[in-house]
């Protein structure tokens, strides 16, 4: 079989134009496209111009046609840096798979994407169970982070590439406020208990550490020896969820748990690359109810504050990239807003009336009114007087 020339320019006699047929870059639906042109130099013109694309393998700038693939393929050329680009990855195969990688990006409407928020809505997870070994509803945060990067992409089609005029609204569920949750002594004691237990050597030392530092679950399996500063008693970061660098102040719990680890002081610390399977065993063993790994996080913060830590140290300490974000633990400092009331309480002084006095009983009334008020003046006056 003769293969397909990739541009093609010919005479339409029956339509008495020119045409340029040509193919589409990969991804691209439909596969080849064709353009009527009233004169030969505009078909020449615009066939030099798609045979220079297609030869350096991108998409047209303005391709009202482009798939929901072909975008996943532009914008992960772009994101090429991006961390989280993994996460991205496995969301949009899922959406390629809800969508079809073949629809266009034009044809993706508002009732489209509601509809398949419905369907999320409607499914349960794979790995959840509830207490009765029944599935569990997806989260708001599941049903939502595709339709995030849905939505992120769409944004980018109109607002960069020209792909599109206008984009479909993408509504959101509504998340519950972060967890706060923190393990009382007793639980902590058996988790660590557990974890000690556990088949895997490193599970122990990885926990402590969760529950000291409140380290993210990244950060502690991406630690290596050279970033481990043993004299000064800190633990380097450099890469981030916020992308900054940060350095967390070691207790002597995790001190003591790197200073008993065996082997060479450098590389990696740790071998593995999850813990999945041994956490979650551990978790189960401890007999505690709905506990992540990522809780390790909040129990650190939670105790830091119920033990008079300073919200601004917490906040670098965290590595959040706003005191905001750190905030939702600021309920949990003992009597913080007490202080605050007393400390701004002004002196009120107490005003006597005369309403309601009978005999010799004298019947006293405070009245609480700013001092330099008109009616507390008055009330004053009425009471020197009597």
């Amino acid at each position: 079989m003769k293969p397909k020339r990739l541009v093609v320019v010919r005479f339409r006699q029956d339509r008495n134009k020119w045409e340029v047929d040509h193919a589409n870059p990969p991804g691209v639906w439909p596969a080849r496209s064709r353009k009527l042109f009233e004169t030969e130099a505009e078909a020449t013109e615009y066939a030099a111009k798609v045979a220079k694309r297609l030869e350096a393998g991108t998409p047209a700038a303005q391709d009202p046609n482009m798939t929901l693939a072909a975008a996943f393929e532009r914008y992960f050329r772009l994101k090429v840096r991006k961390r989280s680009l993994a996460k991205d990855r496995r969301h949009a195969e899922h959406l390629k798979a809800a969508f079809g990688q073949h629809t266009r990006l034009k044809d993706l409407t508002a009732a489209r994407i509601s509809a398949y928020r419905e369907r999320r809505l409607a499914a349960t997870s794979l790995r959840l169970k509830d207490a009765e070994g029944n599935p569990m509803p997806l989260s708001a945060a599941s049903i939502n982070r595709p339709l995030q990067l849905l939505r992120h992409l769409l944004h980018l089609a109109r607002d960069e590439w020209g792909v599109l005029d206008a984009i479909p609204r993408v509504k959101l569920e509504k998340e519950p406020e972060g967890r706060v949750k923190w393990l009382e002594p007793d639980d902590e004691a058996r988790l660590l208990a557990a974890c000690a237990d556990s088949g895997n050597s490193h599970l122990l030392p990885i926990v402590t550490i969760a529950l000291e530092t409140g380290m993210r679950y990244g950060e502690i399996l991406g630690m290596t020896w050279e970033r481990v500063d043993m004299s000064r008693g800190v633990i380097r970061l450099e890469l981030t969820k916020s992308g900054r660098r940060r350095e967390v102040p070691m207790r002597q719990a995790v001190y003591d748990a790197l200073a008993r680890l065996p082997g060479e002081r450098q590389g990696h610390i740790w071998p593995e690359q999850s813990i999945r399977t041994a956490w979650e065993t551990a978790v189960e063993r401890a007999k505690l109810d709905d506990w992540h790994f990522h809780d390790c996080r909040h129990h650190f913060a939670s105790w830091f504050m119920m033990r008079g830590g300073h919200l601004l140290a917490l906040s670098k300490i965290l590595g959040h990239a706003k005191v905001s974000m750190t905030e939702k633990y600021a309920h949990l400092a003992p009597d913080h807003l007490r202080a605050e009331i007393a400390r701004t309480e002004r002196a009120v002084e107490p005003v006597v009336g005369t309403k309601g006095t009978t005999g010799d009983e004298d019947t006293a009334q405070v009245l609480d009114f700013p001092r330099h008020s008109p009616v507390a003046q008055s009330v004053e006056r009425v009471t020197v007087n009597h």
